[in-house]
């Protein structure tokens, strides 16, 4: 009779620390803070699904279905809720993709035949190397126009934490001030106001910026977000000139560094068409 013995402890650990890496290796690909807490909250769910389907190996627990929303699961924990979950939850699943396929290689570099004879020590070295070279290799495009930095931004007791990147063509300032510009998405500023101006403030930025109107901009001030705006005017290519609406946060900190010299100016588009950074200083 052939007896299977199943050590939970060590499913859960193997499991555990294999998410965790691969939360923080697509936190690092689309760009985010890494939200240590979150992802070990999300690591460990990925561990107990890892258990039960070992200890009740249903049809249920082993279907796709039940292994697609766990995945959710575990990347809602850690990520939480934005607009671009989606993307990160995506990436999170082709990051374990890649992950699955360099375990394989280590078992059978190990002498297995499969993922059931993996020493796991070698499991967990397969993992953290995956989690390296994946962050590494993805995020060497923005490393190489400039350094990525935390842009952590507050409005009174509201706050947003952004990978931002030092773009050295970026020469936005306040020209009553001469303090220098951020530029972020007025999606991705959102947080930093009350809920119920958050539409009304995108739809404003976006015709302040088309319409570069005095009227545009008064009436950005008039939604009660508890920020003045004012306008920063800027060149690009193809365009003569144009303005972008810009505030003084209650306080700003990059690398964990309080910096009083920033202002926030919104764009009514992303700053950047990959995952990696979606702030410039």
């Amino acid at each position: 009779m052939d007896v299977r013995v199943v050590y939970i402890d060590e499913i859960f650990a193997l499991n555990a620390v294999m998410n965790y890496f691969l939360l923080l290796a697509a936190a690092g690909i689309c760009g985010l803070p890494a939200r240590r807490l979150r992802c070990c909250a999300g690591a460990a769910v990925g561990g107990a699904y890892a258990v039960l389907a070992a200890l009740w190996a249903t049809p249920l627990l082993a279907s796709p279905m039940a292994k697609l929303l766990s995945g959710l699961a575990v990347a809602f924990i850690a990520f939480g809720r934005t607009r671009r979950f989606i993307r990160q939850a995506l990436v999170f699943f082709g990051v374990s993709a890649a992950a699955a396929g360099a375990v394989m290689a280590a078992a059978m570099l190990g002498g297995g035949r499969g993922l059931g004879k993996i020493n796991p020590l070698l499991f967990a070295a397969a993992i953290i190397l995956c989690h390296v070279t994946l962050s590494v290799v993805f995020r060497r495009a923005a490393r190489d126009g400039g350094r990525l930095m935390t842009l952590r931004l507050s409005v009174d007791t509201r706050e947003v934490t952004l990978r931002a990147m030092a773009d050295t063509g970026n020469s936005l300032s306040d020209p009553v001030t001469g303090a220098r510009a951020a530029v972020i998405s007025a999606r991705d500023s959102l947080p930093l106001f009350p809920e119920a101006t958050r539409d009304a403030v995108s739809a404003a930025v976006k015709a302040a910026v088309s319409q570069g109107s005095a009227d545009a901009l008064t009436a950005l001030n008039g939604l009660g977000t508890g920020v003045v705006f004012r306008a920063i005017p800027y060149t690009a290519v193809g365009v003569a000139n144009g303005i972008l609406p810009a505030f003084r946060p209650t306080r700003a900190r990059v690398d964990g560094r309080e910096c009083r010299d920033i202002i926030v100016a919104l764009s009514p588009n992303d700053v950047a068409d990959n995952l990696t950074y979606s702030a410039l200083l």
